[in-house]
């Protein structure tokens, strides 16, 4: 189960998983064209993220159109466009929250949702997509300016709750693992535009299968440890 995107990086991941022959249900709020040609198993509409109720009820779908699953990928993200900085007092706040709701507390409401309705098989794993963003220990080498507040709180948010869910998921036999996708070009890093080449940026059918690989590789000997998708390794939080 794959949540959220229906363009992007998530429509990528959708393709890629169907191409590699997996049984793929893709939960969001509205389908699209693409995505219905995608050759998925099923999709689930009208769900949004932000509501546990939508969820628990979505999980209940899953469940009785086709039982257990494996992996469920927490794809579902948000990005403010405007850099906010506050010394031009360019700060959101409400943008800010709205960044932390769908992209730190989100992949814990899904999860907690699946995880309560029994939907995991043995073995299962729960894949989050995070960033390189949620890193303090590379803001302090990559950010000399500091700004996009609201982007990096919420993928530091994402990581600490994924370290969490991991530690109390262990005695379940369910691994959880936080990933960077690396940088791809998509709506969602069209504000960087102008550096997609010199920071090699590559398309999302690439990065699809870089997080594919790094799913593959997730268990309870590497549950709560935040890879990058670009070379394997991990990152500092």
């Amino acid at each position: 189960v794959i949540t959220g995107r229906n363009r992007g990086l998530g429509l990528a991941t959708t393709r890629e998983l169907v191409a590699q022959g997996a049984e793929t249900i893709v939960i969001c709020r509205s389908s699209t064209p693409e995505l219905d040609e995608a050759g998925v198993t099923g999709i689930v509409e009208g769900v949004d993220v932000t509501d546990a109720e939508a969820l628990a009820a979505a999980a209940d779908e899953i469940m009785a159109k086709g039982g257990a699953i494996d992996i469920l990928i927490n794809n579902a993200g948000y990005f403010y466009g405007p850099e906010e900085k506050v010394l031009d007092d360019s700060l959101n706040f409400d943008e800010q929250l709205k960044q932390i709701d769908i992209c730190a507390v989100a992949p814990l409401r899904v999860s907690s949702a699946f995880v309560n309705k029994g939907l995991f098989k043995e073995g299962g794993r729960i894949v989050i997509i995070s960033s390189q963003a949620g890193s303090a220990a590379w803001r302090l080498v990559q950010n000399p300016e500091g700004g996009d507040y609201g982007h990096h709180m919420s993928r530091a948010a994402c990581n600490i709750a994924g370290v969490l869910l991991a530690q109390e998921l262990r005695s379940k036999g369910i691994a959880v693992g936080l990933l960077h996708p690396g940088f791809n070009k998509t709506g969602m890093t069209k504000k960087y535009e102008h550096i997609w080449e010199v920071e090699g940026a590559v398309d999302a059918s690439v990065g699809a299968k870089r997080v594919l690989h790094e799913t593959k590789a997730i268990s309870m000997e590497t549950t709560g440890l935040f890879i990058n998708c670009e070379d394997g390794l991990e990152i500092p939080f």
